[in-house]
């Protein structure tokens, strides 16, 4: 490669003359910019997860005291089909992790609407609470992806945990700044690693994983064009990353944490630049 179309891809150097074939104006969405220590997050979510984890300290103890289990691809059997026992022995599984009561919390399976593939987000499970409890409800056909079930499972008992106990009962919430704050919660409570995962979730067309480059996410460099990714939650992957990578921190983990080669690609990247960006500030 001649020096010039080097200095080109690596985003260097001058435009100094075409190269045949090849467009040498526009953005290079494979050229990394991001200084080093910066954080992986605008400014304002930055502060708006540190804010929430000291609340959720506050709410469920210093999270290295002891240290929580943290659940990772595995923690569903393989047997998994997503059948009622199955589903509540589930719950509870998950509801072990966070320290969720789900005695008097019901699980009810619902099928997916018919039809074509919504144009509109999903919705996929809900919590609500009733005269008797509780019910959390779970689309079937999540199962099948049995990470992101679990994942989902988690969601649904972060909103016990908020709901269910009464700790945002005072607190006005836009519906959205809830869900945001019910997904880190279930980062707090150990299931982060499944729930971050899910939040990137998609068909591979190769065996392998790509750290994200530039723009360029590991979908795009390795996901399936004829099956779309499967996003679930309300955080993004760059959120939960840097809020695992937060967590981390708060947990007193070694650098990396073993648990870390769990998560894609996208989080991965995330939660690295995170643990810098944190380092620089001496946290």
């Amino acid at each position: 490669m001649g020096e010039g179309l080097a200095d080109w891809f690596r985003g260097t150097g001058e435009r100094r003359r075409p190269v045949r074939g090849i467009s040498t104006t526009g953005d290079k969405p494979w050229v990394r910019d991001r200084p080093q220590g910066a954080c992986p997050v605008p400014d304002r979510e930055r502060d708006w997860i540190e804010r929430w984890l000291d609340w959720c300290a506050g709410q469920f103890g210093p999270p290295s005291a002891p240290l929580r289990e943290v659940a990772g691809p595995g923690f569903v059997a393989a047997d998994f089909t997503g059948t009622q026992l199955q589903a509540e022995s589930l719950v509870r599984r998950v509801a072990a992790v966070m320290g969720a009561d789900v005695t008097e919390v019901s699980v009810m399976l619902v099928e997916a609407p018919e039809g074509p593939p919504p144009t509109k987000r999903h919705q996929v499970g809900a919590y609500r609470r009733t005269s008797g409890g509780a019910v959390i409800e779970l689309d079937r056909g999540v199962a099948a992806r049995r990470d992101t079930f679990a994942a989902l499972v988690a969601h649904e008992l972060a909103h016990a945990r908020l709901i269910g106990e009464r700790r945002i009962g005072n607190r006005d919430f836009a519906e959205r700044e809830e869900e945001r704050l019910t997904d880190l919660v279930t980062v707090f409570l150990g299931m982060g690693v499944l729930t971050a995962n899910a939040a990137d979730d998609y068909v591979k067309a190769t065996g392998y994983s790509v750290a994200p480059l530039g723009e360029l996410t590991d979908w795009m460099l390795t996901g399936r064009r004829d099956q779309p990714p499967h996003r679930l939650g309300y955080l993004g992957p760059g959120e939960f990353g840097y809020a695992l990578a937060c967590w981390s921190v708060l947990r007193g983990d070694p650098r990396p944490p073993p648990w870390a080669r769990h998560l894609a690609a996208s989080v991965r990247q995330a939660f690295t630049q995170g643990l810098a960006h944190r380092a620089a500030r001496r946290d």
